[in-house]
Parts: structure tokens; C-alpha cells; sequence
């Protein structure tokens, strides 16, 4: 997790570097401490996304069974971990 928010911050870091290139280059403030950083992070994610309120079953057959039970839909979600240009697919 900590690793995450200093590849984060440095991404962000080299994003405003990016962005000011046509501005004189000034000493950057280093005064930022991980907390900080950390709560910038979280400011900018969504308080309430509807997915994460989904009861996930890791079992096909839980999943069906709640299904049935509670009359509603089931979504499968199938990942396969292959290269996007993989011709096999």
C-alpha cells in the first residue's frame, strides 16, 4: 500500500513536471509527508461507488443461489491474464 502512494505521488510528480516544462523550473517544495499525499489520494476517489456495495461471491454456485433467491440478475465476471495482442484469443 505505501509502496502504491509513493508510485503515486512520484507519477503525479512527473506529471506536473510534464505540464510546467515552459515555465522557468523553480526549486520544488519538499514538504509533502506521506499523510498528506495519502489524503489527496483518497479526496479524489468517490465516497460511494454502487459495485463496491456488491456482495461478491467467489463461488459460481453461491453466486446462482442468491440469485435465484433474491430474483435478480448475477453477473459472472471472467478474467483471463493474457497480452492484448495475443492471437491466440
Amino acid at each position: 500500500m505505501l509502496r502504491m502512494i509513493r508510485l503515486a505521488a512520484l507519477a503525479g510528480i512527473a506529471i506536473s513536471g510534464a505540464l510546467s516544462a515552459d515555465e522557468p523550473s523553480r526549486p520544488a517544495a519538499n514538504n509533502a509527508t506521506i499523510e498528506s499525499l495519502k489524503a489527496e489520494l483518497d479526496a479524489l476517489k468517490p465516497a460511494k461507488l454502487a459495485w463496491r456495495e456488491i456482495q461478491w461471491k467467489s463461488c459460481l454456485l453461491d453466486g446462482l443461489k442468491e440469485s435465484r433467491a433474491s430474483h435478480k440478475p448475477m453477473l459472472l465476471w471472467i478474467f483471463i491474464d493474457r497480452p492484448a495482442d495475443d492471437a491466440r484469443c
